[in-house]
Formats: structure tokens, C-alpha cells, sequence
């Protein structure tokens, strides 16, 4: 039973905006409503986000017995959300009696939540599979888990939930994931209000209010070792009033393009799908209120190589250094070629090294870089490169200087811009 359409106005600095909440999506009659209820919330989690960061439900057995781990998983980078899902087949017209099926089934799911998460932080490893097909394994002790109940239920009026988890109607859920269109922004999301419980269907309008404090929130400080590198300074939504990538969707989602390129290529070889999601994690750390300038920053850079001379060999390049979030660095080359891909790995270790000598407390944090390079058969418009490294590289006397006399000091050679919440 879903939750009514609303339609929120919101102040913005553009003028007031009428944000429709559109109802959840509609369950298939013919399946249970439980069951429906999970595969929609998986489903619109794969969907909006990415389909590698989201695991179905597995047994764990032990002795005789078995646990199902959790109606779903999702996982991105060290941020982990043990979800579970309750559906009301027939709501009926006595508030009192949905007052008492919302108490049962949230306390039930919060005892759920729980003991999937009991489960996840008692073992090194857990091998599930996510909404691509692919089994990966996960090590859940060193992570940050939250947790969340998802309700398919109408709602009751004034209805204020308890329970260690950050319960939400089916609805907010999906507006959520419509909203930022990245795990990473929701999972971030969760985690802030996590613990702060709110009415039961008000999610939408406390988002827009965290969006509006945010937007009157002036941008930190730059760390004073990167500001001499910072040739450009943008401030940018971490919540964005208007859906991301709202009027330039075309942009906004080069980057999920790019993503799912990397999901769906071969693993290289001495790379695990664990890996692979932490790559995959990284890249989606980028905030979604910048996305939008980046795809079409890297559209121009494709035009721009695309057509230099065959005498040379162009590079464009852009690094970012959030705090908390991996060093990325996106760049651009002409042509998809071995001797391209080995110096850009290269690249990305001597600016990884490089960073560390400034930063040394970002040893255990991942830099990652991807180029696309241009392609004019037809099949694709263009061919996606990653280079990741995490610790560091070791390059001796001589092959630092070598990298350094072919792609310079930090800072030479590649804008790195300093995105800040607005």
C-alpha cells in the first residue's frame, strides 16, 4: 500500500521551486507485497545508483541453523546500510490497529537490522551478490554500517518511529535516490540524520531543510598545503535543492556512464571485485551538485584531443582532493593505446606519491584516475582507462626524477579544483 503523491515549495535562491514527491513505484500484483516491496527497493537503489553497490539477501548458516542477511545490502567504499523492508498487504481504516502494525514491524525490522549486522562484524569475510550478478566479498568489520527500515505502508499522521535505524516510507526512499542519483550521496545522507527520528513520511521535507541550512552555510577553509596548487575554487550543493542534474542530464550523467564502463569491463588480472568496488566508490564520492560541470569540462576535452596533430600527444587533466574522500583525477588523451595507458598509470602513482608528501595522513586513501580517449568506429564515442593506487608507490631516485622531468611537480600540468559544499 503506498504512500500519497505531495508537492513540496521550497525557497530557493532561484526563485520557489514545486518539488512533486511522486507515490512509490507500483508493485506487480501477482507477487506478494513483501517480497515485491524488496526487489522495488533493491531495485530502485540499483537503479538510480548503481547496481554493484546494492546485495541480495543471503542465507548464513551455522550449525543446523540459518540467518538471512538482510532484504538488502548496500555498500560503498567503508559505508555499509543493513536494510530491511516491511510491506502492509491491506491497510485498514483504524488508526489504532496501524499504529500497532507500524510498532510490531519497525521493532521487528530494527531486531533484523541488528542481526545482520551482528552477522557482517563477526566474520573477516561474507561473499554475496549484488544486483549486477557478481559475487563480492566483503569485509564488514572495518566498516560504518547504518541502518535503515523500509516501509510500504500509507503512513499515519503524526506517527513518530523509534528504533536504532533510520526508518523511511517506500516513497522517500525512491525520492531520495531520485533526488542525488549516487549511493554515495544517499548513504551519506542516512548516516547524518541517522538517530535523529522524525513523522513518519516527513523525509522529503527534512532533506529540503538540511538543503536550504547547507546552502546558507559558507565553504571551509582550503588546506593551506593545497592552496598554492588550487588554480580554481567552486562552491557546490552537497544537497541539492533541483534533482541533480536537473535542465543538463546530459552532463550529469557522463559520470554514471563512466562508472558503469568500469563495471562491466573484464577484471584485470590480480584484481578482485572487491576492488572493483572500491574504484567504483571512489569515483562515485564526486559530488553530484558538480557532476554536471565535469561531464561537460570532459566532453570539451574529448572535442579538444580529438582533434590534435599526430605529431603530439595532448593531455588534459584534473585532480580533486576532498578531505575524507579519495584524491580523483580525471583526465583526458587522444588515443586508446598501450604506451598511453602505461604512462597515465604512471601519471596517477607519481601524483599519488606526490600528494602523500604533503598529506601524509592520507596514506591508507585511494587515488584514482580515469581518462576517456575519443574512438570514431562508431561502436562507442569513447574508451574509458582507470588507474588506481593506494599506499605508496616506492618509485626510486631515478624514476622519480624520471616522472617528474616527463609530468612535472604537483600542481604542473593539471588544474586541481577545490569543490566545496555551498
Amino acid at each position: 500500500m503506498r504512500a500519497t503523491e505531495i508537492t513540496l515549495i521550497v525557497d530557493t535562491p532561484n526563485g520557489v521551486l514545486f518539488r512533486r514527491i511522486a507515490t512509490a513505484s507500483i508493485l506487480p500484483g501477482d507477487v506478494p507485497s513483501g517480497p515485491a516491496a524488496e526487489v522495488a527497493t533493491r531495485g530502485a537503489a540499483a537503479y538510480w545508483g548503481l547496481p554493484d553497490f546494492v546485495f541480495r539477501p543471503a542465507l548464513r548458516r551455522r550449525g543446523s541453523a540459518s540467518r538471512e542477511i538482510g532484504d538488502a545490502i548496500v555498500i560503498v567504499g567503508a559505508l555499509g546500510a543493513s536494510v530491511q523492508v516491511k510491506a502492509r498487504q491491506a491497510v485498514s481504516d483504524s488508526e489504532v490497529r496501524e499504529r500497532s502494525w507500524l510498532d510490531k514491524s519497525i521493532r521487528k525490522a530494527c531486531k533484523q537490522v541488528q542481526g545482520t549486522l551482528r552477522n557482517l562484524k563477526s566474520t573477516p569475510e561474507t561473499a554475496l551478490v549484488n544486483e549486477r550478478g557478481r559475487e563480492v566479498v566483503i569485509k564488514g568489520q572495518g566498516m560504518k554500517w547504518i541502518g535503515v527500515v523500509v516501509l510500504d505502508h500509507p503512513g499515519v499522521e503524526g506517527y513518530v518511529p523509534t528504533g536504532e535505524a533510520v526508518v523511511l516510507l517506500r516513497r522517500d526512499w525512491e525520492f531520495l535516490l531520485e533526488q542525488l542519483k549516487s549511493t554515495y550521496a544517499v548513504l551519506e545522507y542516512l548516516q547524518r540524520v541517522s538517530g535523529e527520528h522524525l513523522a513518519l513520511g516527513a523525509e522529503p521535507i527534512r532533506y529540503f531543510e538540511l538543503a536550504a541550512a547547507d546552502s546558507r552555510t559558507p565553504p571551509s577553509p582550503a588546506d593551506s598545503r593545497l592552496t598554492p596548487f588550487m588554480t580554481q575554487s567552486t562552491s557546490v550543493p552537497l544537497l541539492p535543492q533541483t534533482p541533480a542534474g536537473h535542465g543538463d542530464d546530459r552532463h550529469h550523467l557522463l559520470v554514471r556512464a563512466v562508472l558503469e564502463d568500469i563495471a562491466v569491463s573484464p577484471v584485470p588480472d590480480g584484481m578482485s571485485q572487491a576492488d572493483v568496488l572500491d574504484l567504483l566508490a571512489a569515483i562515485d564520492a564526486t559530488p553530484v551538485g558538480y557532476r554536471a560541470d565535469l561531464g561537460r569540462m570532459w566532453l570539451s576535452w574529448l572535442r579538444d584531443v580529438a582533434q590534435s596533430g599526430a605529431s603530439s600527444i595532448d593531455w588534459h587533466f584534473r585532480g580533486h582532493i576532498w578531505p575524507d574522500r579519495p584524491y580523483l583525477i580525471f583526465g583526458a588523451a587522444p588515443a586508446h593505446t598501450p604506451d598511453i595507458q602505461l604512462a597515465f598509470s604512471l601519471y596517477v602513482g607519481l601524483r599519488h606519491q606526490q600528494h602523500l608528501e604533503l598529506m601524509p595522513e592520507r596514506l591508507g586513501m585511494l587515488t584514482v584516475g580515469v581518462i576517456l580517449t575519443p574512438r570514431s568506429d562508431g561502436v562507442r564515442p569513447w574508451d574509458t582507462t582507470v588507474a588506481a593506487i593506494q599506499g605508496n608507490p616506492d618509485f626510486n631516485d631515478a624514476e622519480r626524477a624520471e616522472l617528474e622531468h616527463a609530468w612535472g611537480t604537483f600542481g604542473q600540468g593539471v588544474d586541481h579544483v577545490k569543490v566545496e559544499p555551498a
